[in-house]
């Protein structure tokens, strides 16, 4: 197969070569479709029921989620001269074009009683700019108002903040970016003029800070896996032209990643953002082993056309094999439920086909067309230090093997007790920095409001209208008493809330008729409502049209998953003793609940893709090594690096979650590679040495050490660009793959050849010098004239 393959690519190499440049510019042009995703990566399936009770909470009430907060003390705010420059602050950003309403304290509603004894909703703001007086006077008629505290003011009123509901048709668009961009820069303005600091929190604030991130980070990670991968190229083959051709390589692997994400129409998100530079990492190991096996062939005889059949030959279906394991890897992703793994999964696993096909391809052709290589080129091959490395590995696996085993189990069993100290976790604000502006907001907001992830509770009463009763209202009332005992919680707001502003606005807006109606006022303040006017503004949709639902609604502190599990079960505990189920339906849902059953469904798939990334792998390998026992000795060097792994995480205290969990299915993926050209080598050994186990063993180390660390070192150091990324969860996934690989490589060349000494003849059978499909065959062939 490969033979004619190798006539092929070397017959028609301008043809070959034009038609990958006319199918990258396609690619090139689809990629521009890309777009990066304004919304959170949708993790549950459609049909999964959190997701469904939350669309049709939002179908009833309106969209939630669409408000940026925008914090202050209020130490000194109320000198006039700052409230006046906030109230034009507040102003300027009811003037930005997709912002629906402010609310805040220079601008808020309240109810009022007019001489048809009805109330209406009316807009309080100043007329003519604050003085001393007047601004004293405002933070009183604020204070009179109980239904504002908590929300426009904390609790201890030490801060204020203004809610700024922006328009529901551009929260997922491009526009979202400048809305909320327009909102930073009006908030630097405020803040250096009067000295204040002005803090941003809210779900299209923290959307957008991932967004931006996501844009500068995608063209980060390309350049530094260029920039970092080239430059080992170079060190390791000492040619410029070689890592020339293997940067050209690579790039069009990048062209064809954003190619493959515009051609199914999906966006870039944070997950998928990594493709590029992955891509690149994974690679440039095809071009090191093509590369260099093209300059030993090319040092034994001389003949560079020869040598270039030869590479493809050798190299051409163990690199195929390589590469599709760890294409399996990423393939597991699919057959999963989640949207966001399931795109990831597909666009990685055709990249790194395509990147083989690239490489086989491009570099090939390529050389024929410059100056077959200098003696300096392969001269790598004898330094002292590879041969010193070589004697040393030798020496273990022939003389340490006890020590090895020893070592094995002591990490086995390190691993055993490290992975009982992972704890599974997941927040909002996981991937933020400590140091980051948006994490320290969300703290401020925390710690004075107890939170912005909205958190959502709806009551639907057995009997139609049923929630618009006193009996419901004082219920509720009741329950939101028991909510404010929780810590995690901020103060809550439903029809209760309202029903007792108005009832203060019947008396003239005294405070001291802030409640719900009594027997003797109750028919005169509900007679005294406003009709349709509860929606105005940011006043939420509480009541659907039927009176049958209510909407209680909050927001939670940003807490981990455990956190939120214990937090969510006593809130439904709760709920039960005031809202029985043989009378109520309640549901708990808002972005908070979404995101905590996202987070344990995610980890759930992400486990369920590396086991079948496992088993998937080993069966390909049983395929190609027809051989039970191989199989399982060979899983075992691959294995142990992910125990170790394991353990490291326990021990440092990294959590497994979303982000850090990826490692596992893609490290083995990546790292069977070095065990496929292990064994491939060992089993052309075993052919060419008519049988001698140890010769082959020996010479196997010789043949692929150089290789297998050249390529370990660059994705180890290719995976650690990702430690300059602004989310935590992509600098853990960078760090722990490229430990995972670097301890892998060592594992497939100690463990490995020690287990095939000690067990050689238990596990060797003639079946495995037999393939099924040839990965490496002897020296030989003609020479092939490509065509001009």
């Amino acid at each position: 197969m490969w033979t004619k393959a190798a006539r092929i690519i070397l017959k028609n190499r301008w043809t070959l070569l034009g038609a990958v440049l006319a199918a990258s510019g396609f690619m090139a042009w689809k990629g521009g479709e890309a777009r990066v995703s304004y919304k959170f990566s949708r993790i549950l399936p459609l049909t999964d029921s959190t997701h469904l009770v939350y669309e049709d909470f939002k179908k009833t009430y309106g969209d939630v989620g669409n408000v940026v907060v925008v914090g202050v003390a209020t130490e000194r705010l109320f000198e006039s001269r700052n409230l006046n420059l906030w109230r034009s602050f507040s102003d300027s950003l009811s003037h930005i074009e997709g912002v629906e309403s402010v609310m805040g304290i220079t601008s808020y509603y309240d109810l009022e009683k007019g001489e048809d004894q009805k109330l209406r909703l009316v807009n309080v703001r100043p007329e003519r700019p604050y003085n001393t007086r007047s601004a004293l006077e405002a933070r009183n008629e604020l204070d009179r108002r109980p239904f504002y505290k908590g929300l426009l003011m904390d609790a201890q009123g030490r801060t204020t903040l203004l809610m700024v509901q922006i328009r529901k048709e551009d929260l997922y668009t491009s526009d979202v970016l400048r809305i909320v961009e327009s909102i930073k820069k009006r908030s630097r303005v405020f803040e250096k003029t009067t000295g204040l600091d002005v803090h941003l929190s809210g779900l299209p604030y923290i959307r957008m800070a991932n967004v931006l991130k996501i844009q500068r980070e995608v063209y980060l990670f390309i350049g530094l896996a260029l920039g970092v991968t080239a430059l080992l190229m170079y060190l390791f083959l000492k040619s410029f032209r070689a890592m020339l051709i293997s940067m050209f390589v690579v790039v069009l692997g990048v062209v064809w990643s954003f190619g493959l994400i515009g051609l199914f129409g999906f966006e870039v998100t944070i997950l998928s953002s990594i493709i590029p530079p992955l891509i690149i990492v994974i690679g440039v190991p095809n071009c090191i082993f093509l590369i260099n096996k093209y300059h030993q062939e090319f040092k034994q005889h001389g003949n560079q056309i020869l040598a270039l059949q030869r590479t493809i030959i050798k190299v051409g279906n163990a690199t195929l094999m390589t590469n599709t394991t760890t294409a399996l890897g990423f393939a597991s992703f699919t057959l999963t439920q989640s949207v966001i793994l399931r795109e990831f999964g597909l666009v990685a696993c055709l990249n790194v086909l395509v990147v083989f096909v690239l490489s086989i391809i491009v570099i090939p052709i390529v050389y024929t067309f410059i100056s077959p290589p200098l003696s300096r080129h392969y001269q790598h091959f004898e330094r002292n230090w590879v041969r010193g490395m070589n004697r040393w590995l030798i020496q273990v696996v022939t003389e340490r093997r006890v020590l090895v085993y020893v070592l094995s189990a002591g990490i086995l069993v390190l691993g055993y007790f490290g992975i009982q100290r992972m704890e599974v976790t997941g927040n909002l604000s996981d991937d933020f920095q400590r140091h980051d502006p948006v994490f320290k907001d969300l703290k401020f907001f925390e710690a004075h409001y107890r939170g912005v992830v909205p958190l959502e509770i709806d009551v639907r009463s057995e009997r139609e209208g049923g929630m618009k009763s006193m009996a419901s209202m004082r219920t509720m009332e009741h329950f939101q008493r028991a909510l404010d005992t929780f810590p995690e919680l901020s103060r809550s707001l439903s029809a209760a809330d309202l029903l007792k502003f108005a009832r203060q606005g019947f008396y003239n807006g005294d405070p001291a008729f802030y409640g719900l109606p009594n027997e003797l006022d109750r028919d005169w303040v509900l007679s005294a409502l406003p009709q349709g006017e509860w929606n105005q503004g940011a006043l939420p949709g509480i009541l659907d049209s039927t009176g049958t639902r209510a909407r209680i609604s909050l927001q939670v502190a940003d807490i981990g998953t455990p956190e939120m599990t214990i937090l969510q079960s006593k809130i439904e505990q709760t709920l039960e003793a005031f809202f029985p189920k043989e009378r109520y339906h309640t549901e708990i849902t808002g972005a908070s609940v979404v995101f905590l059953k996202g987070t344990r469904y995610l980890i759930k798939n992400l486990i369920l893709s590396l086991l079948l990334a496992i088993a998937v792998i080993a069966t390909l390998m049983a395929f190609l090594f027809r051989s039970a026992r191989m199989i399982v000795i060979s899983l075992i060097p691959n294995l142990v690096p992910l125990v170790l792994t394991a353990a490291i995480m326990g021990y440092a205290g990294i959590p497994l979650k979303p982000s850090t969990i990826l490692v596992f299915s893609i490290a083995f993926g990546i790292s069977v590679d070095d065990t496929i050209h292990f064994l491939a080598k060992y089993r052309q050994e075993l052919q060419r040495t008519q049988w001698n186990m140890q010769a082959s063993i020996l010479n196997t180390i010789r043949e692929t050490s150089v290789s297998m660390l050249y390529t370990s070192i660059v994705l180890f150091f290719g995976f650690a660009i990702f430690i300059a990324s602004e989310f935590g969860g992509t600098q853990a996934l960078g760090l722990l793959v490229g430990i995972t690989l670097f301890i892998a490589m060592i594992s497939n060349l100690i463990l490995l050849p020690t287990l095939l000494m000690s067990l050689e003849k238990l596990i060797t059978a003639r079946s495995f010098a037999t393939p099924t499909i040839e990965l490496n065959v002897k020296d030989g062939g003609s020479e092939i004239e490509p065509a001009e």
